[in-house]
This record gives C-alpha cells, sequence and structure tokens, in this order.
C-alpha cells in the first residue's frame, strides 16, 4: 500500500476541543403527548386477521416498534416483546413496523418457526413518515389516541406495561422510559466512554459530530495537523490502535454519505478512493481496514493472502495480530452492517466482545432440522479471519448459537447494500 507522506511538519494540535453540544433527535414526527391521527395499515404479515386502524384499539395499549431484518438490537428484543404479549393478551398489541420489501419480511418470518408477532411492511413508508424514527431501535406507546412513551423494546419490563395500563387518563401519564434524551456529550462521555488517550478522544469527538449532524472540520483539522511520530507514538497498543481507527472508519463514512449519498453508488471508488488526511497521510477506507486493522491482508482473498510488502508506515500503524471481532464493530454505511459504537482502548475488549455477540445473535440462522447454519456475507468474505469454517463453528458454539454436538453446513447470506445511516448503538 503506497501512502503520501507531508515532510513538512506542523506542530501537534492536541487541543481537544471539547464541545457542549446538546443532542436533539432530528425526529420531527410525533412526540409524546402528542395526539395521533388515523394510522391505516394497508399491508399486515403473520396474523390471521388484517390490521386496519390501529387507534380502533380503544382502552388497548399500543406498541409500534419500528424495526428492520437488519437490526442487530431489534432482532434480540423480539423474544421479550414476544413474553409481554403473551403475558397481557387483548389488554396489550405488539405491532411490529418495517419499511422493508414484502419479500425480504417473508422471508425473515419463513425463518422463525412459531413467531406470532404481526409485523406491518410499511414499504411506501405511510406509517414511518409520521413518526421519522431518528435511530433504530425505535419504540412508541399509544393510548386512547395518544402517544405517552418512546422508548427501546429492550427496555421495556411489565411493570412498564403496568403502570401505563392503570392511568385512565393518557394524558397524565408519567412515562418511566423518557422520549429521545438531549444528553450533553461531554457528560456521557467522560463518566462512560470516554477515552483518556488524547487522540482516541479525537477520533470520538469526529464520531459524535458525525452522529449529531455538527461540522467535522475542527476534528479533520486536528487529525491532519497532528505528526506522524505523535501519531505513532500515542497508538502504541492494539487496542489504541483498534478504538481509534474504528472510530475514525465510522465517522468518516457517516459524515461523508451524510453529505453526499450519491458517492455510495459507486462503492469501490468510495472504499478505494484516499480521501482521508492523518497526520499528513492520504489514505482510504480500504487502508485503514485492510492495512491497518486486518494487518496488511489482501482485500479480496478471504483473509488467506497479505501484502508482503508493505510500508513502514503501515507496519507502524497497524495492529499486531489480527482481530476478527472488528468484522462486527465497522461499518460501511450500508442495512447488513454493524451498528456503530463509540469505542475506547480502556474498555475495547468487552466492547468487542458484545459488539460480536449481538451481530452473531441477531445474523446467525441455525436450521436445526437441515443441520445447516447460513452466517452473514461479512464471514465468508474473510472466511480466514475466523480460522475458516472450523473457526466459525468454535465461535457459534462459544456464543452458544448452535449446540456443541453438532456440525453443521455453514452458507453465506446475501448482503443488502442499501444505504442506511445513523445505525448507532446506544
Amino acid at each position: 500500500m503506497s501512502m503520501k507522506i507531508s515532510y513538512l511538519r506542523l506542530p501537534s494540535l492536541f487541543i481537544v476541543f471539547f464541545f457542549s453540544v446538546l443532542f436533539v433527535s432530528g425526529q420531527n414526527g410525533y412526540k409524546v403527548g402528542d395526539r395521533v391521527q388515523k394510522i391505516v395499515i394497508r399491508k399486515s404479515l403473520n396474523t390471521a386477521q388484517p390490521l386496519n386502524d390501529i387507534n380502533d384499539k380503544k382502552s388497548q395499549l399500543i406498541l409500534l416498534d419500528f424495526f428492520g431484518t437488519w437490526c442487530v438490537p431489534c432482532i434480540k428484543a423480539l423474544p421479550s416483546l414476544t413474553a409481554l404479549q403473551q403475558k397481557f393478551k387483548e389488554q396489550l398489541v405488539v405491532v411490529l413496523i418495517s419499511n422493508e420489501e414484502e419479500a425480504r419480511l417473508q422471508k425473515f418470518l419463513a425463518a422463525r418457526k412459531g413467531f406470532s408477532l404481526p409485523v406491518v411492511a410499511d414499504e411506501d413508508n405511510s406509517i414511518t413518515n409520521l413518526f421519522q424514527p431518528p435511530a433504530y431501535p425505535y419504540t412508541v406507546i399509544l393510548k386512547d389516541g395518544k402517544l405517552i412513551a418512546v422508548t427501546e423494546a429492550a427496555a421495556i419490563t411489565e411493570n412498564d406495561i403496568e403502570n401505563w395500563l392503570k392511568k385512565s387518563d393518557a394524558a397524565e401519564i408519567k412515562v418511566p422510559v423518557t422520549e429521545t434524551p438531549k444528553t450533553n456529550f461531554n457528560e456521557v462521555m467522560n463518566t462512560k466512554y470516554r477515552s483518556t488517550n488524547t487522540l482516541v478522544r479525537i477520533s470520538q469527538d469526529y464520531m459524535y459530530a458525525a452522529k449529531t449532524g455538527e461540522s467535522t472540520a475542527v476534528f479533520e483539522q486536528q487529525l491532519q495537523t497532528v505528526s506522524l511520530s505523535d501519531l505513532v507514538n500515542q497508538l502504541q497498543t492494539d487496542d489504541e490502535k483498534k478504538a481509534f481507527w474504528i472510530n475514525l472508519y465510522n465517522g468518516y463514512v457517516q459524515a461523508t454519505l451524510s453529505k453526499n449519498p450519491e458517492a455510495y453508488k459507486s462503492r469501490s471508488a468510495f472504499f478505494k478512493s484516499r480521501q482521508l488526511n492523518i497526520a499528513g497521510l492520504q489514505l482510504s477506507l480500504d487502508d485503514i481496514e485492510h492495512g491497518f486493522l486486518r494487518r496488511s491482508k489482501i482485500k479480496w482473498s478471504g483473509g488467506y493472502l497479505s501484502n508482503l510488502f508493505p510500508g513502514k508506515t503501515e507496519k507502524e500503524l497497524r495492529v499486531n495480530k489480527l482481530d476478527y471481532r472488528i468484522h462486527f464493530a465497522l461499518n460501511c454505511g450500508a442495512k447488513s452492517c454493524p451498528p456503530i459504537a463509540f469505542y475506547n482502548p480502556e474498555n475495547l475488549n468487552k466492547q468487542l466482545d458484545i459488539a460480536a455477540t449481538a451481530y452473531l445473535t441477531g445474523e446467525a440462522e441455525y436450521d436445526k432440522e437441515m443441520n445447516i447454519v447460513k452466517l452473514s456475507a461479512i464471514m465468508g468474505w474473510f472466511r480466514n479471519d475466523f480460522g475458516g469454517k472450523k473457526g466459525m463453528r468454535k465461535l457459534l458454539k462459544e456464543k452458544a448459537i448452535i449446540p456443541d454436538t453438532v456440525k453443521p453446513k455453514i452458507k453465506f447470506k446475501s448482503y443488502d447494500w442499501t444505504l442506511y445511516l445513523n445505525n448507532y448503538q446506544n
């Protein structure tokens, strides 16, 4: 991999611009307390009786869960939603809303025998546009024609349902799970996610600005003017390198495609183009993923071939050992990509374990009768990063996705390259 190195060394700029932006969701749809207009359902799946106007369900609690078959946290919450529906029966109506194509939803349902929740195929976005979910997962609670809570399905407890049902006047309901929080970035990051590594903090700030739609220019300037020696010295450990490069990769994809989604039409050029200026180096997304994070692997070689002659700078900035879990952290902007998180070296091992478990649990489909397991196309593309199919089976057993005693045939699913931005973990 060739990289352009600037020989003009500017002074290191390590003053992190601690901005105090209040995170305000871009949602312009219904908010808590609003009366909801008639919601007409044109196409309902997985139900014997077609759903019509949800607002006809008087005195019942309506739970609308906006989900996607590509959304790992959404899929993980489905057993919890099913359990709530079974417990509260006629008192609660749980409906899943997806703007994906009916054929894709039917395929999703066919792979889940015994799944009982109704699914609305909102292909024309008529319902989605009313609520305008800022990100997924996104769940709204309705009662007596009013929106009384905005939350996530996984956060809802039986006590929440009972409390909502007890209130006769929806306008007086005190929502135990608040609507989209208005959170000060520094308060969140300092207490939970904020890294002590200066460069990693800049990468976190950059990604947060991309998330909130703020200008990323100040952070791009910091990254451009840091010296190469400081970049190398600050990224000493593999955890520091992984956290820094993953945050930058994800932040750049979000910031760039939010401004110019047309760039995604030529994905090959988008990932190969050297558009990032870091410490005087002109880098591409492929450089970051395959040069630094995959330790000089050749992109389309299944993970079996490496670049035999990487440059000195690449050697200094790449990880010492390839970690397969990066594939569950990098978000390329597609629907099938894993969700985005703010990574820091202090907690990276735990964070990547969570990301791997969540993505595999949501993506892997095991057919006991056929003894076949279907996995994400990512694992097929970079199969040797996972230790081949033998390593994949071992991983699936460790995650309790398949039984210890089986040796299933492995197939790889097709990848949904539909552009989907703002897929952030909480």
